[in-house]
C-alpha cells in the first residue's frame, strides 16, 4: 500500500513474531487502518511457514511460495513496519524490546505470536543431538542438507530416520519424509517413531488412531509406544526402558516449550513457560500484552497447540487490539470444544478427525489442499489504494516551517545522550559549538560529497545504515578515506516518543557504518517532515595525486563492475507490495555492503578512473567516465551481474521514478541494441550501488579474483574501445 500516513503517529503496536493470528491483525489493520497508530511487526525470519502444509512441503506436494507467508510483501502492502530481528529480550514494565544488534523498541500495546519449539532440554543431550520441527524453517534446512548428504553416498548405506513424538506434527512429517525417500530418492532408509503414550495420536478418536497404526505397520515403520527417549547422543538414542537406537537422522516432534527470552520477561506463565492469558487473550499479568497461538496459555481451560486456534484468535484478537486503543468493550475468545483435523498420509490421502468423527480417502487431501490454498491466498493480497480509518482522517494543528520545523530541543538533547560518538583529534573544536572547527592531517588534501534522500522502507535503524553506506561512496570511488560527517535528518510528525525513537534508531544506524569506516560524526541538523529522509555530509582525506577521478580510462581498459544492478527497481516494486520478501532481503545486503575494501583492491590493481553507480544509473555514471575521458565503449549485457528479481520486475513494466529521465538523457548516446532483458536496468538508479573502474587488460583477472574473493560480485561488463565514438556506448550482441 505504502502510502504517506494522514496524520502523525501517535501511539505503538508492536506485533512479536509472524505466526497465524498476527498475519490476520497485519491483514485487517492494512485494509482499515487506525487513524495514528504505527504498527510494527518483529520477526526473526522473512517467510512464516503455514504449518499445515508442512508435511506436503516435505513431501514434496508443495513449493516453498506455496506455504509461506511472505511477510515483507504483506507488511508493506498493510503500511506496517516490518523489522526483521530475533526478540533478546522483554521488560514489560517500561514496555521496551530488546533485540540482537538492534536499537531497543517501545510500545504501547504488545502483542505476542511467536508459536513454540520442542521441549528439548527435557531430555539429556537433545539439544545437540537431531533435529526439532520447529522452528520449521531450520528443520527444513537440516533436512535438506542431509538429504543431499546421503544422496551423494555412492555406497547407498541403509539410513536410519527416527522421529519422536506420536502426535500429529510427528506422524505426519514421519509420513511425509518416508514418502519423499521412496517417491523421489534413491536413498536407502528406514524408519522408527517413538511414543510416550500407549496410543499414537492420543487426541484423536480410536478410528483415526487405527487408520494410522495400520499405514505405519502397511509401510515397514516401526512403532515404539509407552516409552520416552531418556538420553540423545551423536547417531544414539537411549530409551527410558534402557534399550537404544541407532539413528542417523532424528526428528523431534515432542511436547511443545515457549521461547527462551520470555523465561525473563517477568511476564506471568504457566509451569511450561507460556503467557498466560485471560478470555480477551491480555496477559493476566499486564494488560497491555497480549498473546495467541502456541505462545498462550489460555487460563479459562487449557488448549492444545494447534494452528486452529491461532487461525481462529486472528479476528479476537484485532478487536480487542483496537479496541484497547479506543478504549471499547473486548470480546471474549471462546474455543470450540472440539475442532476439525486433517491429517495427511504422505501421499495425496487424507483422514478428516473431529470428536468421534472419522473419514478418510484421496477426496479428504483435495479438500484439505482446498482449504489450505484458499487460507494462503488470504495472505498474498494485490496492491489497493489506502483507507483511511473508521474515524476519519484526524485533522491537526498548521506545523510550522523554517527553524519551528526542527526537532525540540528536548528530543535531540535525549537522543544524543544515547548516542555513543567517537572523537578524532583533528575537530578541535567542542560538540556544542555552532559549527565543527577541522585540522586536516597534514599533507592530505580535503574530499568532500553530500548525499540525502527520503526513505524506501520502514526501518529506520536499517535506512540509517544504507543513507550512510550510500553517503560514503562518493568518497571511496574517489579513492579517499572517510573522516567525518554530518548528518541531516527530517523525522515524521508523531508523539514526541515516536519522534525520537526515530531519531534515535537512523542515527543509530548511520553511526553503526561511520564506526566501521573509522568516520566520526561531527555535528548535523534535524527537522520535522511529512516522511522519514535521511543524509550525510561526507569528509574524506585523500594523498595529493591520488585521487580516481572519471578522466582516466584509457583505450583497452577493462570496465568492472563490482555490484549487481537492480536496486531501484526492486524498491520500486516494494512500494507497490509487489517485491518477493526474499528479493528485498538480497537487494538489502548489497545496499549494506560498503564500497571501501572494492575501493582498495581496485587501488592496488591499478585503477586510473572510478566511479560509484547511484542515481543516475549505470549508463548515466559510465558516459560521465567516457565523456570525461575522451572515450568510447563496448559494454556486453550479458556479462552485467543483476539482482534476483530485478528481470522480473522490469519485465512486468515495473520501474523507478527516475528511470525516465535517466533514459531520455542516455537512449540517444547508445549504439543499436535488441530487446534484451537488461537492457532497462541500464537507466535504473542505484541505492548504495556499487563501483564502476577502468583496470588495465593485464589487471583484470587478477583484480576480479580478489574482488570475488572480498565478497563482491564482481564482473567485467565491457572495455574502452578506440574505435567507438567519444561518449558513445555500443554493445556486443554475444
Amino acid at each position: 500500500m505504502n502510502y504517506t500516513s494522514p496524520s502523525p503517529y501517535k501511539n505503538d503496536l508492536v506485533l512479536i513474531g509472524g505466526g497465524h493470528s498476527h498475519v490476520a491483525v497485519v491483514k485487517e489493520l492494512g485494509m482499515r487502518p487506525l487513524v495514528g497508530l504505527r504498527v510494527t511487526l518483529v520477526s526473526e525470519d522473512t517467510y512464516t511457514p503455514y504449518s499445515g502444509m508442512l508435511p506436503g512441503l516435505i513431501a514434496g506436494h508443495y513449493s516453498f511460495d506455496d506455504c509461506y507467508i511472505d511477510l515483507r510483501k504483506l507488511c508493506q502492502w498493510a503500511n506496517v513496519r516490518f523489522i526483521r530481528n530475533a526478540v533478546k529480550s522483554l521488560n514489560p514494565i517500561a514496555r521496551e524490546i530488546t533485540c540482537h544488534q538492534y536499537p531497543s523498541l517501545s510500545y504501547d500495546l504488545l502483542s505476542i505470536n511467536t508459536g513454540s519449539q520442542p521441549a528439548l532440554d527435557t531430555i539429556n543431550g537433545a539439544v545437540n543431538c537431531g533435529y526439532a520441527v520447529k522452528p520449521v524453517n531450520k528443520f527444513l534446512s537440516h533436512w535438506r542438507q542431509w538429504l543431499d548428504i546421503a544422496a551423494a553416498n555412492i555406497t547407498n548405506p541403509l539410513q536410519h530416520i527416527v522421529v519422536v513424538g506420536g502426535g500429529a506434527a510427528g506422524v505426519e512429517v514421519l509420513l511425509a519424509m518416508h514418502y519423499h525417500l521412496h517417491s523421489n530418492t534413491q536413498i536407502n532408509a528406514k524408519f522408527t517413531l517413538v511414543c510416550a503414550d500407549e496410543e499414537l495420536l492420543s487426541s484423536h478418536n480410536s478410528r483415526v488412531q487405527k487408520f494410522f497404526h495400520d499405514h505405519l505397520n502397511a509401510l515397514g515403520v516401526k512403532v515404539i509406544m509407552g516409552h520416552r527417549v531418556a538420553a540423545a547422543a551423536t547417531n544414539h538414542l537411549l530409551l527410558d526402558d534402557g534399550s537404544s537406537l541407532e539413528t542417523n537422522f532424528v526428528t523431534w516432534a515432542v511436547n511443545a516449550g515457549a521461547q527462551p527470552w520470555l523465561i525473563d520477561s517477568g511476564l506471568a506463565r504457566d509451569k511450561h513457560g507460556f503467557v498466560q492469558v485471560d478470555q480477551f487473550l491480555r496477559s493476566v499479568s499486564h494488560p497491555d500484552v497480549f498473546a495467541v497461538g502456541d505462545s498462550a496459555a489460555f487460563t479459562p481451560r487449557p488448549l492444545p497447540k494447534a494452528g486452529v486456534y491461532a487461525v481462529r484468535q486472528g479476528p479476537i484478537l484485532t478487536h480487542n487490539l483496537v479496541a484497547t486503543f479506543k478504549r471499547r468493550t473486548l470480546r471474549p475468545y471462546k474455543p470450540q470444544h472440539h475442532f476439525l483435523s486433517l491429517l495427511t498420509a504422505g501421499e495425496r490421502y487424507a483422514v478428516a478427525s473431529r470428536g468421534s468423527f472419522f473419514i478418510k480417502g484421496k477426496w479428504v487431501w483435495q479438500w484439505k489442499n482446498f482449504v489450505d490454498r484458499r487460507f494462503m491466498a488470504r495472505f498474498n493480497p494485490k496492491p489497493m489504494v489506502a483507507k483511511s480509518g473508521a474515524d476519519g482522517v484526524m485533522s491537526e494543528a498548521m506545523r510550522c516551517g523554517g527553524c519551528g520545523a526542527k526537532v525540540g530541543s528536548s528530543i535531540l538533547q535525549a537522543v544524543l545522550a544515547q548516542l555513543n560518538i567517537k572523537s578524532n583529534t583533528d575537530v578541535v573544536s567542542e560538540r556544542d559549538d555552532d559549527a565543527a572547527i577541522i585540522n586536516p592531517p597534514v599533507g592530505m588534501q580535503w574530499v568532500q560529497s553530500v548525499d540525502f534522500f527520503r526513505s524506501f522502507i520502514d526501518d529506520p535503524y536499517l535506512f540509517g545504515r544504507v543513507a550512510a553506506n550510500h553517503g560514503l561512496g562518493d568518497i571511496h570511488a574517489m579513492g579517499a578515506k572517510p573522516h567525518s560527517a554530518l548528518v541531516t535528518a527530517v523525522i515524521p510528525y508523531g508523539h514526541p516518543r515516536i519522534v525520537q525513537e526515530t531519531l534515535l534508531h537512523v542515527m543509530q544506524g548511520a553511526l553503526r557504518v561511520l564506526d566501521g569506516e573509522e568516520a566520526v560524526l561531527i555535528g548535523g541538523h534535524s527537522g520535522e517532515g511529512p516522511e522519514l529522509a535521511f543524509g550525510l555530509t561526507v569528509n574524506g582525506t585523500l594523498r595529493p595525486g591520488q585521487a580516481l577521478t572519471k578522466a582516466g580510462l584509457n583505450h583497452g581498459d577493462s570496465l568492472i563492475l563490482t555490484k549487481p544492478l537492480g536496486t531501484g527497481v526492486l524498491l520500486a516494486a516494494n512500494m507497490a507490495a509487489r517485491c518477493e520478501g526474499r528479493w528485498l532481503d538480497n537487494v538489502l545486503s548489497f545496499m549494506l555492503q560498503s564500497n571501501r575494501n572494492a575501493a582498495i583492491i581496485l587501488q592496488e590493481h591499478g585503477a586510473r578512473s572510478c566511479t560509484d553507480i547511484t542515481g543516475f544509473g549505470l549508463l548515466g555514471h559510465a558516459r560521465e567516465m567516457l565523456t570525461a575521458s575522451q572515450c568510447g565503449a563496448v559494454l556486453t549485457l550479458n556479462a552485467i551481474p543483476v539482482l534476483d528479481g530485478a528481470l522480473q520486475c522490469s519485465a512486468a513494466g515495473v520501474r523507478s521514478t527516475l528511470y525516465s529521465a535517466n533514459k531520455a538523457a542516455n537512449d540517444c548516446q547508445v549504439g543499436a541494441v535488441n530487446q534484451h532483458s537488461v537492457f532497462p536496468l541500464l537507466f535504473d538508479p542505484q541505492t548504495a550501488g556499487g563501483l564502476l573502474a577502468g583496470i588495465s587488460a593485464d589487471q583484470t583477472e587478477s583484480c576480479l579474483y580478489a574482488l570475488i574473493e572480498a565478497g563482491y560480485t564482481a564482473a567485467k561488463i565491457g572495455v574502452v574501445d578506440q574505435f567507438v565514438p567519444v561518449n558513445s556506448i555500443i554493445f556486443d550482441k554475444k
